[in-house]
């Protein structure tokens, strides 16, 4: 069966990408693949994982692995995306009942929930220290920016949109930075410290709303 490809842009490459299924055994056998994908990326690493191991692990033939996912570039970035739309839709839940100008609560929901969420889903590190680059939709790379700016913009009143957007790759990096430093085995200590760096930076930049807390 041919791959699914589409062009890179402006280089007229032909970049593989993951084949959507069409019927239920299809979906079955894809989050199949996926869960065996994770476990195996999380046990021996993205680099010594083999596409035959993890066909191995969901119980499937090669063929149906390869029908599905053509490369392991394309299986780990299919892994890439699913972790992202998790964690924007655990910002957005965890954000939601903060009052504006909270940036105290704001901040600490946000790195608490950008962390449990890297935890829960056992191959993000290994994906993420990869030294591959994932086959990923366009405009993937700007989605986390642009759910944070939304919800930055939520609780910060009449603040300039330039301004939000700026204080979001901000804060980003700082959950990258608290990100490291968990991995690194930085204790609870260091993770109310960059707390409290993003609430500041939240303050100072984005100002609080009258109806914030005081203390």
């Amino acid at each position: 069966m041919a791959k699914a490809v589409e062009r890179a842009d402006g280089r007229g490459q032909e970049v593989a990408k993951p084949k959507a299924p069409q019927r239920s055994r299809g979906v079955k056998r894809v989050e199949a693949l996926l869960a065996a994908a994770e476990q195996v990326f999380a046990e021996v690493g993205y680099g010594a994982a083999s596409m035959n191991a993890i066909a191995q692990r969901a119980g499937a033939p090669i063929g149906s692995l390869y029908q599905f996912f053509p490369n392991k570039a394309v299986l780990g970035g299919a892994l890439v995306e699913r972790y992202a739309i998790d964690l924007i839709e655990t910002w957005q839940a965890a954000c939601a009942p903060i009052r504006p100008g909270d940036w105290a609560g704001f901040a600490d929901v946000l790195l608490d929930a950008t962390l449990d969420c890297i935890i829960r889903h056992a191959a993000f590190g290994t994906l993420d220290e990869a030294q591959v680059q994932f086959q990923l939709r366009p405009g993937s790379h700007q989605e986390f920016e642009v759910a944070l700016a939304a919800l930055l913009a939520a609780k910060a009143g009449d603040a300039p949109e330039a301004d939000v957007k700026v204080v979001a790759i901000v804060a980003l990096q700082i959950l990258k930075s608290a990100y490291a430093l968990e991995r690194g085995g930085a204790g609870s200590e260091i993770k109310r410290e960059m707390a409290l760096i993003m609430r500041s930076y939240f303050e100072a930049k984005l100002g609080r709303s009258e109806k914030a807390p005081s203390g």
